[in-house]
């Protein structure tokens, strides 16, 4: 199966970027890789590429993000069984969005699915969750295509590296994001206190 899905990659090109981010076959590092090995390869532009994952990126998420917002609880828990993901799982997503709002989607990283369409759910802000979803993704996808370019013909290494490493790295992320969240709004440590 690997295989087939690592030629599928190849024997796409460029459009396989915004191919294998939407339809979720293959791990996105590893299509963002395989977009840094063709800038390195000169066969295609770093721009084409990031844009092209970057929309991708921002179109799939808006699409779930809408499934959830029209559809609701029922339809987001027919897709989130579709999709792998525990009842469990969903409820602490959607306790997440109540504690934390918008800059939760910062988690997007490491359950795309789970994180939109809770969102969607939730009713939460559209304009939000758009531009933390915007900015998360624009740095997602220029880190890992410029990794894709620095591990040239290696490319692949990245699917069996983020294979552990990417929760880490999203939670990281997310963290980052919640420190300058509550550094910007003070009360928020005021109120608690």
């Amino acid at each position: 199966m690997w295989h087939f899905l690592e030629q599928l990659l190849v024997g796409c090109g460029v459009f396989s970027i915004p191919l294998g981010i939407i339809v979720q076959l293959i791990p996105n590092e590893l299509v963002l890789a395989y977009g840094g090995y063709l800038v390195g390869s000169h066969d295609a532009s770093f721009l084409l590429i990031f844009v092209l994952a970057w929309s991708a990126f921002v179109a799939s998420q808006v699409g779930l993000y809408w499934i959830g917002r029209y559809g609701g609880r029922p339809v987001a828990l027919k897709l989130y069984r579709s999709f792998r993901i525990k009842h469990d799982k969903q409820l602490q997503a959607e306790a997440w969005f109540e504690k934390y709002g918008a800059w939760i989607v910062c988690l997007s990283l490491i359950w795309r699915q789970l994180f939109a369409i809770s969102a969607g759910v939730m009713r939460l802000s559209f304009h939000k969750f758009f531009v933390v979803t915007t900015i998360v993704f624009a740095v997602w996808s220029f880190a890992f295509v410029k990794v894709g370019m620095m591990l040239g013909s290696n490319w692949r290494q990245i699917g069996e590296f983020m294979h552990g490493f990417g929760p880490y790295v999203g939670f990281g992320i997310a963290l980052f994001f919640l420190i300058r969240y509550i550094r910007s709004n003070p009360s928020i440590i005021k109120k608690s206190a």
